[in-house]
């Protein structure tokens, strides 16, 4: 199966580096997931940069193959411009070396909606590293395994556990409680995220941060990571924060309303421009051939 995306479009830069968010880059292109009821692997290779145009493999092979395209689209964000937020950001003296040096750079979204809203639940004021390692856990545990790569559990497989079962996996008696809450909700279909799309950035929050366990951070964080929403940014993290003050006051910590205000301009890429932000300074950090 092939995607033709969107270009400008690095794909293997792409992949290094969001990969490198889990502690060393991968090399190869391979996801996980559910589908049709089975655990699938999926490989995944860019074959021509100037269009660019993806080609994709699942094992099993995948039935309903026009949608599970569709379905890969999303993950890879295939149809995300970038040429309007370059144009704006070459004009900007921090975004425009940033935009040169990461060029056809790109986000990935999570396989499904369910483990993008449990990462957003363990992420909740502790490290990412803890609530990577939380993950794991839940997944070697309850979810099911592809080759040698693990499949997330799905609203099924949690949403009958009792809170001691995720609290052996190192979660809070409090987030286990809204992770099987948010199970049965799912389970159940009375949250049904086949009706957000039509929702704007500002009613999307509100429905979402309605839900126990979910306030404003944790639905802009889905919205821009799960649902590929990128004019929004959770302002309120304290990695943003940080950043925001480092390129743009001076090294200062800003509030969660100065972040805001410095980003306004950025809209409707301002969660792009906090991505491309966020690479810069992990390259600054970690050093080139480490980030890439």
């Amino acid at each position: 199966m092939k995607i033709t995306c969107i270009g400008p479009y690095d794909f293997p830069l792409s992949w290094r580096f969001v990969t490198s968010f889990g502690g060393r880059a991968a090399e190869e292109a391979a996801i996980s997931l559910w589908w049709a009821g089975k655990p699938t692997l999926v490989r995944i290779e860019q074959i021509d940069r100037r269009q660019p145009l993806m080609e994709i493999k699942s094992r099993p092979r995948a039935v309903q193959p026009k949608r599970f395209v569709e379905h890969m689209e999303e993950i890879l964000n295939a149809h995300l411009a970038l040429e309007p937020f370059y144009r704006r950001a070459r004009k900007d003296p921090v975004l425009a070396p940033i935009v040169k040096a990461f060029r056809g750079l790109k986000p990935f979204r999570p396989p499904d909606l369910f483990q993008m809203m449990v990462t957003a639940i363990t992420e909740q004021q502790i490290s990412l590293a803890a609530a990577r390692s939380i993950r794991e856990r839940v997944v070697a545990r309850f979810g099911a395994m592809v080759d040698d790569l693990p499949v997330f559990p799905r609203p099924a497989d949690i949403a009958d556990l009792s809170l001691n079962d995720l609290r052996e996996c190192g979660l809070s008696g409090r987030k286990a409680e809204y992770i099987i809450n948010l199970a049965g909700l799912m389970e159940s279909g009375e949250l049904d995220a086949e009706q957000w799309s039509a929702l704007p950035d500002d009613e999307l929050i509100s429905l979402i941060s309605s839900y126990r366990g979910f306030g404003q951070w944790t639905a802009e964080y889905i919205l821009l990571r799960g649902l590929g929403r990128m004019d929004v940014v959770p302002a309120a993290d304290i990695g943003i924060r940080k950043l925001i003050g480092f390129y743009f006051s001076e090294g200062k910590r800003l509030s969660e309303a100065e972040v805001r205000q410095v980003l306004e301009e950025w809209s409707p890429w301002r969660g792009l421009a906090v991505f491309y932000l966020f690479a810069d300074y992990r390259m600054r950090k970690m050093g080139l051939d480490q980030a890439q």
